[in-house]
């Protein structure tokens, strides 16, 4: 696995190189500048080196980095977007953020976005991470996440039900309630709601895109004293349902994991990221960021099928 991993990441590399070669990171940037444009970016877990070197290079390139806040004012119209606007995110509430993140986003006063899962803030482990960490407790077809990701929400909670009957301990990697908390207090710091439980919400029934949005919010607001009005979709899956109940509990943005710019009249429910890769490199994560990387690998991959 891991000499897999270290061969694809190679590739990248060198696919990155040779897109930065023909400019099109540059033309990337230079449309970043433009008129009312916004680049978001969004991690998970990164190190402490990539997360920095992604900020290093959006600081020296003239980016203006935004807080969630001044997003919805833009997107509502109540203050101008400025030129190379970057609002960064980060998905499900790892506890590594802590370590790897969050120091650097206060020493260089980098405003960020944590959206956070609540089950497994009171669990300590996300649901794909127990199928990864025992792919023996289930049928050998569901030993993917991906797998699982396509079931019915019902059989997904069967499927990681046969993990929780088996009774295992996993390390906690996801970030505690006192944690929650406690970086809430940090003034670069924005939490968002990420679902009660991750499930893929089209695959849910109404009634549970309901409860996920709702109870995500509640206990949110609940440990950290804060109104919660923003919001991500796990896995960047949403079918449209999703818009009425984020209208009745107050969200005023959502966020999906759509590869491409935003602009000052985008859509609040429908605002895309870039997202990075946690185990890539610099220079590819460079091209994921700038939205160079998804469609330049989709049209390889239609060349080459």
């Amino acid at each position: 696995m891991e000499f897999k991993r270290g061969v694809r990441n190679s590739a990248g590399t060198v696919l990155a190189m040779i897109l930065i070669a023909l400019g099109y990171v540059r033309r990337a940037k230079n449309h970043a500048f433009q008129k009312d444009v916004i680049l978001a970016i969004a991690f998970h877990n990164p190190t402490s080196k990539l997360f920095g070197k992604i900020v290093d290079w959006l600081q020296k390139n003239g980016f203006v980095f935004i807080s969630s806040g001044r997003l919805i004012d833009i997107l509502n119209k109540k203050e101008p977007c400025p030129r190379g606007a970057v609002w960064i995110s980060l998905d499900d509430g790892w506890q590594g953020n802590i370590r790897n993140v969050l120091p650097l986003a206060v020493q260089y006063n980098i405003p960020i976005t944590i959206f956070v899962c609540t089950d497994a803030i009171e669990a300590g482990t996300y649901w794909w991470r127990k199928v990864s960490l025992s792919p023996h407790l289930i049928p050998v077809e569901f030993r993917q996440v991906n797998s699982i990701k396509k079931l019915p929400e019902n059989e997904r909670k069967r499927i990681i039900g046969l993990i929780d009957r088996a009774g295992n301990i996993f390390p906690r990697e996801a970030m505690t309630i006192e944690e929650i908390k406690r970086i809430a207090l940090i003034p670069q710091v924005t939490i968002g709601a990420h679902t009660a439980s991750h499930p893929i919400l089209p695959n849910c029934p109404d009634r549970q895109v309901e409860y996920e949005l709702e109870e995500s919010k509640r206990k949110l607001e609940e440990w950290t004293g804060k109104k919660i009005t923003i919001f991500a979709y796990p896995n960047g899956s949403f079918d449209g349902r999703e818009r009425r109940p984020m209208e009745t509990y107050g969200y005023e943005l959502a966020a999906t994991t759509e590869s491409k710019f935003a602009t000052a009249d985008t859509d609040a429910y429908l605002f895309p990221r870039n997202l990075l890769m946690d185990d890539g490199s610099f220079l590819e994560n460079l091209c994921h960021a700038l939205g160079v990387w998804e469609p330049v690998v989709k049209k390889l991959k239609q060349l080459a099928g």
